[in-house]
């Protein structure tokens, strides 16, 4: 049984541990502060050990950390404790055109496999998503804390598939707030890459912050299955990566321009056509479209690396 000295050894990490001043302040019994604190220290030593794929792992087998109280716990303590494990992960997806499926080689969070409680609290925030009109959707998303990262992997880049991403994919759009592209060197960028990457990000209405992945790491020199990536900050100089960022603004900012300056054409063409057959049919149609402003959001530089993913023998125990 974890020992409230425990927490000794563990790192502290401020915005985690805090919640339990949040939970004791609603007067629990004093036998129920340590069992509490002690339930918190587990969750949070999950959560600073393991990286985020390998959360809820081993840790919850050792010895020294069992905690056998855990069931005896209020339940909402429990499904506060499980929310707590959920870790921000950058999801991988790769629209296939060909079988019209996704693809990822993300693996699902390990608090869905825990056990049956666990399970139903994160079911309430990871969401099965980026189905297409023809396969159901297979891969578990959590809005809140969780990053669509769209690799350039197709022969032609960030192709045509990329900018109907939104439209292709099923009942995702709306759910995404943080996208991950990557950043293509100029000398092996194709012509159409950028445009169709700002689609992309202008398809996705909730969108609130974008990561342009500026380099690539492997902490074990190998990418592909069987990994999962991390977004980090990059490690480059700070003035190369100014410079980089100076160079993507301004290409952006001059594509937008220019999908501002088609979607006004547009509007004006269906405008003009409209007062044409109302003037045909003896009708007044005074239907004008309103131009916005078009924007995406702040595009903010990272890289990625690439770590192995391990399976364990033994299954995480709910004690």
């Amino acid at each position: 049984m974890i020992s409230a000295g425990a927490l000794d050894n563990i790192p502290a990490r401020q915005p985690r541990l805090s919640l339990f001043q949040g939970l004791v302040s609603r007067q629990l019994p004093p036998p129920w502060y340590t069992v509490l604190l002690c339930a918190l220290a587990r969750a949070h030593a999950v959560y600073y050990y393991c990286r985020p794929r390998r959360i809820l792992v081993f840790i919850w087998s050792l010895p020294e950390m069992s905690f056998q109280l855990f069931t005896a716990l209020p339940a909402e303590l429990r499904l506060e404790v499980w929310r707590l494990s959920f870790q921000p992960r950058a999801v991988e997806v790769r629209y296939q055109p060909e079988t019209d499926e996704c693809r990822t080689i993300t693996h699902p969070p390990a608090v869905l496999q825990v056990c049956r409680e666990s399970r139903e609290e994160s079911l309430r925030f990871y969401h099965k998503c980026f189905g297409t009109k023809s396969q159901e959707p297979l891969i578990y998303f959590n809005s809140s804390i969780d990053i669509l990262y769209i690799p350039r992997h197709r022969p032609m880049g960030y192709d045509d598939t990329s900018r109907d991403f939104a439209e292709c994919i099923l009942d995702t759009a709306e759910h995404v707030k943080m996208l991950a592209v990557d950043h293509v060197l100029p000398d092996v960028k194709r012509p159409w890459e950028t445009y169709n990457k700002l689609c992309l990000m202008l398809g996705l209405p909730n969108l609130k912050e974008a990561y342009m992945i500026i380099s690539t790491e492997s902490d074990d020199g190998e990418s592909g299955a069987g990994m999962e990536i991390e977004i980090i900050d990059p490690k480059e100089d700070q003035e190369a990566i100014l410079k980089v960022m100076k160079d993507i603004e301004e290409t952006y900012s001059h594509e937008l321009g220019e999908i501002q300056w088609e979607q006004e054409a547009q509007e004006a063409f269906e405008d003009d056509t409209a007062q044409e057959e109302g003037s045909l049919s003896g009708e007044h149609n005074h239907s004008h479209h309103h131009h916005h402003h078009l924007s995406y959001p702040p595009i903010v530089p990272k890289a990625k690396i690439s770590h192995g993913w391990e399976k364990h023998g033994s299954m995480v125990r709910c004690i």
